[in-house]
């Protein structure tokens, strides 16, 4: 798969939090340890999360962790801080930029 990264100014309007998502469950992931909550934006942002749409716009690559974790390991730490390409990426970090790409539709929560 071929993935090439655009470097965005900062800062990123997120007009994604607004109305359209607010009650919107969204499975949150942590891409450090692993753990998940179903949570409406609000509520990760208020219980630690650094998620979209309340921190960053959606498919824009940027940390995706829960209140406990650093984002020294993250996707976005290794492409920006460290710029290594996607295929430089660990499996993980490839497939939490594929999830990245594909919200909010990859963690929208389905009952």
């Amino acid at each position: 798969m071929k993935v090439e990264f655009k470097e965005t100014s900062l800062p990123l309007p997120s007009n994604d939090n607004e109305e359209k998502f607010k009650k919107q469950k969204l499975i949150h992931i942590c891409e450090i340890c692993g753990k998940q909550e179903i949570l409406t934006p609000e509520e990760g942002y208020k219980a630690g999360w650094d998620y979209a749409p309340y921190m960053y716009p959606f498919k824009v690559i940027s940390p995706r962790t829960c209140s406990k974790c650093g984002m020294e390991k993250t996707a976005w730490w290794e492409i920006c801080v460290k710029k290594k390409s996607f295929d430089e990426l660990s499996d993980h970090q490839k497939e939490t930029v594929k999830r990245i790409y594909g919200e909010p539709e990859s963690i929208i929560f389905k009952e």
